[in-house]
This record gives structure tokens, sequence and C-alpha cells, in this order.
């Protein structure tokens, strides 16, 4: 670990390294290409001097495009909410992540059962109110309800989180017919296309298929995105020995190269569109041949790929960081998403998503997801580093309080105890005699108490009832 612009980071690449692995991205997109499954994106690159295949449907990078396009995009923006107090600002390299839940899961852990079940509208109702409420979750991502009708359950699903956070929220559409209409639903939110254009109430997340394939909704997305100046997650989710390469440095290779090739697609239509790298790893388990995400390697290589990045684009990194293998909330599923939470921000990731996730982001546990906020906090905290004016550094008080003294009634102590220390909100820091008084509840019951009271009490802020109606009319224009 070295120190490099905010504090601690980590690197695992030299300087010379880092240069190479762009160095082969750029040769990889000259020789090799990548895969395009669309006509208007082949023909725009093609317009833009790449050489094309139309019926290979490849696309092959000069590398003078690929600088032009790496010089187009933006080190920051905005993640805009209806509520604008929940505006979230994302810049390249940051002191902080923003973090986001873990999206894209179907699939519920019963907060009363234990049962794992399919995710219904009433879970994810509740589960966007609790996001809602959570100040440690920055943006809230989707969810997906079994009981919403598959053509159309993108729409459904952004209508919800309309209806139950006024947070910043980010979607992933099923169908380019579905993206026309989530746009829409985003305008009418936003009160108009022009405010909506200006700050838009969501975000897009897409990925090509490892390696380097990119099918015809993936690039929709990213030039829909484009067009509307809308936010978007570029991802890629590589599996080490499967559709990535086995080694570690060979992933990240493979990664960089992929997120090359998105913003060659993306600021060739749109520069300066606001967009998010967002690397993602996975390794193979050779006895058991399931793909892992929490692996110390996973870890690791998202880690060097956000420094990579970092030192190459001038782009914010959002990472999927705290997933897990296991199948309940335990010791295992603690110690992986902590690696994979501050691992990922000590490498200068602008955002972290995944809280509330087990299995492999297969699962999302209401429980977990209150682990998650002190996780969150011990991160926020470690990375805000330790203030060393002449005020904390304490020598008057030192003196004050003399030889064998008591600082707890000292001015200093009373002038910092509630902004120096993070209080969390369910571990355990009873004696034992009162834990067993309170019950010897241990921290899943804590963290279920916790999820049920928030789920009882917080109501977010409502859309006008005009909006509403214009939302249900678009989900309905496609049923």
């Amino acid at each position: 670990m070295n120190s490099k612009d905010l504090g601690l980071r980590t690197r695992y690449f030299t300087d010379e390294q880092v240069k190479k692995i762009h160095a082969n991205a750029v040769e990889l997109l000259g020789d090799m290409g990548f895969m395009a499954e669309h006509r208007g994106a082949l023909e725009m690159l093609r317009d833009s001097g790449a050489d094309v295949d139309f019926d290979k449907q490849v696309v092959k990078v000069k590398p003078d495009l690929v600088e032009k396009c790496m010089n187009s995009t933006i080190s920051s923006f905005t993640l805009g909410a209806r509520n604008p107090e929940n505006d979230v600002a994302v810049e390249c390299n940051p002191q902080i992540p923003v973090t986001r839940n873990g999206g894209g899961v179907d699939k519920i852990i019963d907060i009363d059962t234990g049962e794992f079940r399919n995710m219904l509208l009433s879970d994810i109702s509740e589960l966007f109110r609790v996001l809602d409420a959570l100040d440690c979750i920055d943006v809230v991502a989707p969810l997906y309800a079994h009981d919403a009708p598959e053509k159309i359950r993108d729409m459904i699903v952004l209508q919800t989180l309309f209806n139950n956070t006024s947070k910043h929220v980010n979607i992933r559409a099923f169908s380019k017919e579905n993206l026309d209409v989530l746009v829409k639903m985003g305008q009418a939110v936003a009160g108009s296309a022009e405010n909506f254009k200006k700050k838009p109430v969501f975000s897009l997340f897409d990925s090509p298929l490892s390696p380097l394939k990119f099918p015809a909704l993936t690039v929709d997305v990213f030039l829909t995105a484009g067009e509307y100046n809308i936010p978007l997650y570029m991802a890629n989710l590589p599996i080490a020995g499967a559709t990535g390469p086995f080694t570690l440095a060979g992933m990240v290779q493979l990664m960089h190269a992929e997120l090359l090739a998105s913003v060659v697609l993306c600021q060739t239509a749109h520069p300066g569109a606001p967009m998010l790298l967002h690397p993602l790893a996975m390794t193979m388990d050779w006895q058991t041949l399931l793909g892992l995400s929490a692996s110390i390697e996973s870890t690791m290589m998202t880690a060097g790929c956000i420094q990579v990045a970092n030192e190459i684009f001038n782009m914010p990194v959002d990472v999927h960081g705290p997933w897990s293998d296991t199948y309940v909330v335990d010791s295992q599923s603690a110690i992986e998403r902590t690696f994979q939470t501050l691992f990922p921000a000590l490498s200068g990731a602008a955002s972290i998503a995944g809280f509330g996730d087990i299995q492999a982001g297969m699962a999302f546990s209401p429980v977990q997801l209150a682990i998650d906020e002190e996780i969150i906090g011990f991160t926020r905290k470690a990375l805000a580093g330790i203030p060393a004016d002449d005020d904390r550094l304490a020598g008057d008080a030192i003196k004050r309080v003399g030889f064998g003294g008591s600082f707890m009634t000292d001015e200093t102590t009373i002038k910092y105890l509630r902004t120096d220390y993070y209080q969390p909100a369910i571990f355990n820091r009873l004696s034992r005699e009162d834990w067993v008084k309170a019950g010897s509840k241990d921290i899943n019951a804590l963290a279920k108490e916790r999820i049920k009271k928030l789920i009882a009490k917080h109501e977010p802020i409502p859309l006008e009832p005009d909006v509403q109606k214009e939302l249900q009319a678009l989900v309905d224009s496609l049923r």
C-alpha cells in the first residue's frame, strides 16, 4: 500500500505496469477489436474512422479514436433525485465513495421465516422504503418482483422505486421498447423532457458479454443514455478461467479493454456523456465449477481495476463491492463483504454497490442490509482520516487535566463527543449483564429489529397524484 492523492491507497501495479495494461488494451481494440450486434453503431463507428466488418459485426478501433473518446469523458457529475436534497455528486477518485444497495436481485431471504423465496411487489415496496430511510445508502438500485409481468417488470420496478424513495434510482432495461418508456417515466417525474435531460432522476446500467461482445440491447442502452444525458453504469463481468483469462492480471487486462471499448461506443455517439466505469470480477471454484463473487482474488482484481481506471481514465469508477458466496447472514458473509467494501474504497472507487446482497448477488437479505449499514459506517469513518488540528491534538486539554486526571468532563471531550466517533445502530456495546437483561440478542436479531422498525415507521415523500397517474398510464401502455 502506498499513499496516493487522498490518503491511503491500495496500488497493486507499478506506474509502468499500468501503462502497459492500457497500451495492451489499445492494441487489442486495434488488432482484435470488439463485436457490436448493432447496425447503427457499426455505421457510426465506421464513419468515425474505425475499421468495421459488417458481416462479422466486428469493430477495430485506431488509437487516435480511442484517445479522442477518452479525452471527451467527464470526471464528475450529479446523480439527480426527485428530492433535490438527495442529489449525489460522483467524482473520479474521491476520498469517500457513494453507496448503493445490491440491484438486479429477484430472490429474498424472508425477514420473518428465513425462507429463500421469490421476491414480490410487497417486498420491494417495503425494501425501497427502508433504503429511502437509511442515511448510509445514497442511490437505490432495482429489486425485481416475480408477481410483476416479466414483459414490463423493469417498468413496474421503476414505478415502484419512484413511489417509495425520493433518492436517485438506478434501473436496467429489459427491451428497447421498454427503454423508451422508461425515459418517458423519468421525464414525467422530472416534470418535463427538458428538466429530465438537465438532471435525470434515474441512471441506467448495462454491460457487454465477456469477452468483448456487445449485444444490441446493451448498445441501445449506451446510446439512449447519452442521447438523454442519463448517467450510465458501464459494467462488465468476466469469470476467471471461463469468460475471462485465468490469471488475475489477465482479468484486469480484459476488463480494462472492455471498459475502453464501452467508452469508445458511448463517447463516439455522445461526447461528454456522464458515465461510470463498473468493473466486476468473479473467479471459478475448480472443485464445484461455480462462479465465486467474494473470493479474495475477486476483491484484489476489483481493486486492481479501480487503480488502473483511476490512473488512466478521468472518470468515476463504480464497483459491486460487498458480495458474499454464502447462503445465510453469517461470519463468512461478514468477512467477505468487509474486505470487498474496504479494498475498493482504499483503491479510490467513486461508488460501491451490493449492500444487502448475499449468495453471489442472487438473493437480498434485509438482515444483511442492516449489518452492512455498520460496515459502511466503519469504512466511511476510516476513510475520513484523523483530523490533527491544534484543537484536536489536545495539548491544552492535557495541561488542564494534569497528572493522573480524567478527561471525561473536559471541554474538549464535550465538544467532540458526537462528532469524532462513529455510533453504530445495532452493534452490541452493553455490559454482559445488561446484554442478558435485554434478551441476549445477537447481531442478526438486532438487525431484524432495525429493519422492521423502518418498515413500520418510515414514509417516503409521495409523488404528486397526477404524476402517479401518468406513470401508471405509461406502464399500462405496454401491457
